[in-house]
């Protein structure tokens, strides 16, 4: 029996009904009656004009309301079974333990995806960090590749891109490479034009800044003095120097300091601030093609406000590579800039003061507070037919996909709260951090860290002016430039 046949029928009958109840002289339905119905139930089955309720005091028709009839479910997206792998320079598998609820979920979710798509996803060791171009590149251009999906380190992610062997995402259905699930700065740090060449789960912001709450009280000041002046946006370099100068003491009068303002990390710092004041040593076009900052005025003004920084005794540098954190955490250095991945190492049993976190001080160019990403990136190798490349996508896509019961957007602060000694650092900081608009590539990762220490270096040793470090760089620099942009 169709749709229109169980309309009418049902109509039918409230409208039997109806008259029924209304005649006041009838008697009560016999089986008689009932067979009666029945014979007029099917005549109704064949009809096709609209009853009239009979309590209508008009001649109006009824409205007959018809609703759609239920599309069945379209079965899942059958992947047959396939093992797709990550290539990367560390294995990557489900802890026996799960250290949160949201790892438990993470993983409780995984195997529903894969259970229901039938598929299996690996991320296996198959190179070293830095030899997985090389097994990228030679294993696609034999036109079978080691893996279905590649990660890259941060360093290696431009040369993926340049090297013309990585799958345009942006020509896929299964996958939106621009969805805001993903690293939008690593994905904009990895696209060229309209074309589209890699993502990345969402990351960590780096160059934020870490401070001693107890080293500020003991310099009189509020130890949320810097959470106060971020919020009001004041958190200014003007700010940061007042500050600096009130944190570094002599606390026994012998003529030495005995707490720093900073920790001295000048490759890290001079980027920072010129992130902070809205430029780059780099700058990059629509087309994707590279060009040198130096000449900017805010490049220029950020690097003489380093040097500036630098002429004061508010810094103590570290008497082995990397002894940075280990001067903030026994309380030398009142504050430390890093990635904000440390939060997960600064651990009670590694430092006992209560610490807290904001964004690097902006400069009179910029018009709020700036967040530096600097992450690996992950690409399909061009090598698979586009039905295989909707399969990986399809899979990876699910593997990062929205936990049950977590908001995606606000997934991270899950995983951060247990890490912190204070909301604030979770709510305020890294919201900033990981807005949008705030979020910035690091352009410079194409760079070898030579030409980022050399120029930064030889103004912390006063080797050279800041007009005289640029104007000695710029030549090396362009050479580089040329050679990431495909200039022979």
């Amino acid at each position: 029996m169709n749709f229109k046949k169980f309309s009418y029928l049902g109509i039918a009958i409230i409208s039997i009904l109806s008259l029924t109840a209304c005649g006041s002289n009838e008697t009560e339905m016999t089986n008689a009656s009932e067979e009666k119905t029945e014979q007029m139930i099917n005549t109704v089955e064949e009809k096709t004009e609209p009853v009239v309720n009979s309590q209508s005091t008009d001649s109006t028709p009824a409205v007959v309301e018809e609703s759609e009839p239920e599309v069945p479910e379209a079965p899942p997206r059958d992947l047959g079974g396939k093992v797709f792998t990550i290539a990367s320079w560390a294995d990557v598998v489900e802890p026996e333990e799960k250290r949160s609820a949201y790892e438990e979920a993470l993983w409780e979710y995984r195997h529903e995806m894969m259970e229901k798509h039938n598929f299996k996803m690996q991320e296996l060791a198959l190179s070293k960090w830095q030899d997985t171009l090389e097994l990228f590149s030679t294993s696609t251009l034999a036109g079978e590749p080691a893996a279905e999906i590649f990660r890259f380190h941060a360093t290696r992610t431009i040369a993926a891109v340049n090297s013309g062997l990585c799958y345009d995402l942006s020509t896929l259905d299964s996958i939106n490479p621009m969805d805001p699930k993903w690293n939008l700065p690593l994905a904009e740090l990895m696209s060229v034009g309209d074309s589209q060449y890699g993502i990345s789960p969402p990351g960590r912001p780096k160059d934020m800044i870490f401070f001693n709450k107890r080293l500020f009280e003991e310099a009189g000041l509020d130890p949320e003095l810097p959470y106060d002046l971020q919020a009001s946006g004041d958190w200014t370099w003007d700010t940061f120097v007042e500050i600096s100068e009130k944190l570094t003491r002599d606390t026994d009068n012998d003529g030495i300091n005995d707490v720093y303002a900073m920790v001295l990390n000048a490759t890290n710092f001079a980027g920072a601030a010129l992130l902070s004041n809205d430029t780059s040593y780099l700058i990059v076009d629509e087309n994707g093609k590279y060009s040198s900052g130096f000449e900017l005025p805010q490049t220029v003004a950020a690097l003489e406000w380093v040097a500036d920084y630098w002429n004061t005794d508010y810094n103590l540098a570290p008497k082995h590579w990397n002894g940075h954190k280990e001067l903030f955490t026994t309380g030398q250095c009142a504050m430390y800039l890093s990635g904000e991945w440390e939060s997960s190492t600064l651990s009670q049993e590694i430092m006992t003061d209560d610490w807290g976190l904001v964004c690097f001080p902006k400069g009179p160019s910029a018009d709020g507070y700036h967040s530096k990403y600097k992450d690996p990136g992950y690409v399909i190798p061009n090598a698979f037919s586009k039905a295989e490349a909707e399969d990986i996508a399809f899979a990876y896509d699910l593997w990062f996909g929205e936990i049950p019961g977590y908001d995606r957007a606000y997934q991270w602060k899950t995983e951060l709260y247990p890490l912190y000694r204070d909301e604030r650092g979770v709510e305020e900081s890294n919201v900033i951090a990981r807005t949008p608009e705030n979020m910035k590539p690091d352009y410079t990762v194409a760079l070898s860290s030579d030409f980022k220490n050399t120029i930064a270096n030889d103004i912390l040793s006063k080797k050279s002016t800041v007009g005289e470090a640029i104007e000695a760089q710029k030549a090396i620099w362009q050479i580089e430039i040329d050679r990431i942009n495909g200039v022979k």
